[in-house]
């Protein structure tokens, strides 16, 4: 909130022109869906790459980097590529106008990251480390 009053206040125009829309063609509960999807696709790969400790875990930044980056590319132009609602709610303060599916910005990055967390617990429980095993190891040799 605070941002989008400091860029209201600093940028000439209207602030609005910045808050997260739905395109003309997808609907509420597509915008719901995208949302969860991308949240979720976002959520997951920071459990893996960050909550998850191995030898690349340095390499994290890139990767969650490259998620938020694909995430947008694919919903930016149906749902305005919100992911938190953060994103969405700053702007619609600032400018004072909030559309009337302003929920789905809070729904579906919620439903998201219970998504992601149900499929991290999924695959924790199944032991997926063990498809490939060893692979932390600091040996060259393969035991069989």
């Amino acid at each position: 909130m605070c941002a989008g009053g400091i860029v209201q206040a600093m940028f000439p125009g209207d602030i609005s022109a910045v808050n997260t829309s739905l395109s003309q063609d997808t609907s509420v509960a597509q915008g719901v869906f995208i949302e969860m999807f991308m949240t979720a696709e976002l959520v997951f790969v920071v459990l893996m790459l960050a909550a998850e400790k191995s030898k690349s875990t340095f390499l994290a930044p890139i990767g969650i980097g490259l998620a938020l980056f694909v995430a947008m590319m694919g919903g930016v132009y149906f749902t305005g590529g919100s992911l938190n609602p953060a994103r969405s709610f700053g702007p619609a303060v600032a400018s004072a106008s909030f559309v009337g599916y302003h929920w789905i910005y809070w729904v579906g990055p919620l439903l998201g990251a219970l998504l992601a967390s149900a499929y991290y617990r999924f695959v924790k429980h199944f032991n997926y480390e063990q498809a490939n095993p060893g692979q932390d190891s600091s040996g060259g040799h393969f035991s069989a």
